[in-house]
């Protein structure tokens, strides 16, 4: 038997079925992590000089609001694609064109935020581990598209990077 959230998303191109369990889990475990680290541990507290605080937190902020912007804006165009029955299109502009995966990017992006702003070295651990599990999952997800979209994708794939812009 099928789970709803199967049933719910069996057309989504490339939706690894652990996708949203790990992310569920991996954020409960880092948010676990900097709380343990700051208040009880305070583990990276007594290795860590700090910064300034002020640096810190516009770091905080930069890193935070492209995440949000690149998660909102990717977010936006598959829920508009989705309403108008254009599911089968391929999409390759606005944040798109910037990397291949920008929900997961900006996931990444505001997760490191939290790291900038607690200096957590524990939670840095955790970070690399939410990294390379969305790596994992885009390649995952890649293999469907490829398959999907053929030749068109992997001409995406050689013009736009994965998850760092510009490289």
């Amino acid at each position: 038997m099928k789970s709803n959230h199967f049933r719910k998303y069996h057309n989504l191109t490339g939706e690894h079925p652990l996708t949203d369990i790990g992310q569920l889990i991996l954020f409960l475990v880092f948010t676990f992590t900097i709380v343990l680290d700051i208040f009880i541990l305070k583990y990276s507290s007594k290795i860590i000089r700090k910064q300034p605080g002020s640096i810190a937190l516009l770091l905080f902020l930069l890193f935070f609001v492209m995440g949000g912007y690149f998660i909102c804006t990717s977010h936006k165009i598959v829920t508009i694609l989705k309403k108008s029955e254009k599911e089968s299109e391929m999409v390759t502009d606005g944040v798109f064109n910037i990397v291949r995966h920008p929900l997961y990017f900006g996931s990444i992006l505001i997760f490191f935020s939290f790291i900038v702003l607690s200096y957590s070295i524990l939670a840095f651990l955790v970070w690399l581990v939410i990294c390379f599990f969305y790596y994992f999952v885009s390649l995952h997800e890649e293999k469907l598209l490829i398959k999907r979209f053929g030749e068109k994708y992997k001409e995406y794939q050689k013009r736009v990077p994965m998850f760092i812009p510009f490289l």
